[in-house]
């Protein structure tokens, strides 16, 4: 559907000042805004003494110098915010309304509600109602799917899994035998959820390997990035909490329970058996060893390990992974080393 400014601003329920007929019909940020498009600013400050024609933003300090007044988009912007010549929405939360304006303005590929002549499904399958499966994918036998879930091309579902409703399983996914999958979910591709976890022994010199008969459980409204992996517990569940957003490269070993909401970053990973309160914040490249209790509301630097139990609240950073005001100084102390070693030098030749 095409939008005008104020169509868009009507759908939005939000008031509007600028070119009423203005046409918008995709979403942009602000420093590439351009005809059609719609940005938003969330400080009003942002577009206070702007000159005219054309210029530059600055995204690291956000602030704009310069914006083109002749540019045929809009910006979503706080309510007190005016200007003589931009296309303004006037919002009490710029970010959430970008993000409506987002599902009115991008249109992701269709969803058939059929199942493909190509797909593969087995026996006793299980399927509500609207659900898509695309040319390729496997259904094994005993699956059940959830109403109005996808299932992309190329992805394998094997048997006893359960999907939940509204669920989005993008292409050459694979979700080993048994797993629950639970509603809202979006697995991106090449992701592999319920592989053996990392599970052996040694005799007289030989690896064996130790059966990982359990499942792995994803909550609700959970988004698991490009080809991460989550592996299935020795003998019970790894889970992955409510709401919880794993970007790309992320590795969840055996029995790992995260708890709800965690946001973590890409290329980290959590060793076997370690469980997390809610609101585990890890930056990228960052981990979490094996067999540890994490508190709610921890927050892991990038490139941090953690190699002890944490308490609720803890922000730590460094390898292994020390409290943050303590990493901090400790930094300031090894950048001052080579000041410290002339130093030391010059007293050495005193004596």
């Amino acid at each position: 559907m095409p939008y005008t400014l104020k169509t868009l601003a009507d759908k939005l329920e939000l008031a509007y000042s600028g070119n009423a007929d203005a046409p918008l019909d995709h979403i942009c940020a602000i420093e590439s805004l351009d005809d059609g498009g719609v940005a938003f600013i969330n400080n009003p400050a942002e577009l206070s003494n702007l000159p005219t024609p054309t210029g530059v933003f600055d995204s690291r300090q956000k602030n704009i110098s310069q914006i083109s007044t002749e540019a045929g988009g809009a910006i979503i912007v706080p309510e007190a915010t005016s200007h003589p010549t931009l296309n303004l929405i006037l919002s009490d939360d710029p970010l959430q309304h970008h993000i409506k304006a987002t599902s009115l303005l991008y249109h992701p590929p269709e969803r058939s509600g059929s199942i493909h002549p190509d797909a593969s499904v087995g026996k006793n399958v299980i399927i509500g109602k609207n659900v898509t499966i695309d040319a390729r994918a496997v259904i094994y036998d005993n699956v059940t799917i959830g109403d109005q879930t996808v299932i992309r091309a190329g992805a394998v579902i094997m048997p006893g899994t359960t999907i939940g409703s509204d669920t989005l399983i993008y292409p050459n996914v694979t979700i080993r035998e048994n797993c629950q999958v639970g509603n809202q979910v979006i697995i991106h591709a090449g992701a592999v959820v319920g592989a053996d976890g990392f599970g052996f022994y040694q005799r007289e010199g030989v690896n064996l390997k130790i059966p990982q008969t359990g499942i792995v459980i994803i909550k609700d409204n959970v988004e698991i990035g490009a080809g991460s992996t989550i592996d299935r517990a020795r003998f019970h569940q790894t889970v992955i909490g409510n709401g919880c957003k794993l970007d790309n490269l992320i590795h969840v070993a055996h029995n790992v329970q995260i708890g709800d909401h965690a946001l973590i970053a890409a290329q980290s990973g959590i060793a076997g058996s370690t469980s997390t309160g809610s609101h585990l914040m890890m930056g990228g490249q960052s981990g979490i060893r094996d067999n540890l209790k994490i508190g709610n509301n921890v927050t892991l630097f990038a490139r941090t390990l953690i190699t002890s139990r944490t308490s609720d609240g803890e922000t730590v950073a460094g390898m292994p992974s020390r409290p943050i005001k303590v990493w901090r100084k400790a930094q300031a102390l090894i950048n001052s080393l080579d000041r410290l070693v002339e130093r030391v030098k010059r007293l050495e030749k005193r004596e």
